[in-house]
């Protein structure tokens, strides 16, 4: 009986995961495992990445014909056929511009889908909940931004990447950006982070930090018109707590225009 060593179980464990996240890329199974195999023999006959992939020999040249159109393997025509898989840096850069090419081209027909004579939802207020999809929010209104962002923010949870890249790139575009927090760790960070913009202290809706359990998070306006509000709020389960906010990208809703100068008078004193 052969014995399984923990290095086997290592590279089989390496080898499923890499299978399982090429069909991600519209690859079959065989075909992944065809790749993989190749990948780890450099180059082969049908015979030897039959075995190595565990694939029926019979269905090693259907893949690799599959394989061949998207580049990701070369063929010789010796007797018998031999293949070559290209380099792992060559098949992930090639696999990112099919996804970038398909990114590209589903910006370009989305927007088209709009039908012209159906009415934007002007005044709509809407729900969202989790820290990421708050964040995410948060970093969308801030990159459609043309004249000024005001952010009132006092959890550092909030501040993702896209966040701070989508404020530095405001700035960048001449936007202007003021930000307020009660927190002195908070402010600090963004100072560094988004040079340019104006980082003030603002207590409008706090009392302490770290925040009350149920108090603001974050208050975002947008150009005037866009608007996101968001809370710490319970859930049902004992101790977790999750942030919910209502936004709209819409001047109407009537949230806006009580919210706007509030915001003002929060953070930059007017």
């Amino acid at each position: 009986m052969t014995k399984t060593t923990s290095s086997d179980a290592g590279i089989d464990s390496l080898v499923e995961e890499a299978v399982e996240t090429l069909r991600t890329f519209e690859l079959t199974e065989y075909e992944a495992k065809c790749f993989v195999a190749l990948a780890r023999l450099r180059e082969g006959t049908a015979k030897e990445v039959s075995e190595v992939a565990d694939v029926p020999r019979a269905r090693i040249y259907d893949s690799m014909d599959t394989l061949q159109d998207r580049g990701l393997v070369s063929v010789q025509e010796s007797k018998p056929r031999r293949f070559r898989a290209v380099s792992p840096r060559e098949s992930v850069e090639l696999l990112e511009q099919e996804c970038r090419s398909r990114l590209d081209t589903l910006g370009a027909v989305l927007p088209r889908l709009g039908s012209p004579d159906r009415s934007s939802s002007a005044g709509e207020v809407w729900t969202m909940e989790g820290e990421t999809a708050v964040s995410e929010r948060l970093a969308t209104l801030v990159g459609d931004a043309d004249d000024e962002v005001l952010l009132a923010v006092a959890v550092d949870a909030l501040l993702g990447d896209d966040l701070i890249d989508a404020l530095d790139d405001a700035v960048d575009r001449d936007v202007e950006v003021v930000i307020g927090s009660p927190d002195g760790a908070i402010r600090e960070r963004l100072t560094d982070a988004v040079d340019g913009a104006e980082v003030v202290e603002t207590w409008t809706w706090w009392d302490a930090v770290p925040i009350d359990a149920g108090a603001v998070t974050s208050v975002c306006m947008v150009d005037g018109n866009a608007l996101l509000v968001s809370a710490d709020a319970t859930t049902d389960l004992p101790g977790v707590r999750k942030h919910r906010a209502i936004w709209t990208d819409s001047a109407e809703a009537p949230v806006v225009g009580m919210m706007r100068p509030l915001l003002a008078s929060a953070i930059r004193g007017d």
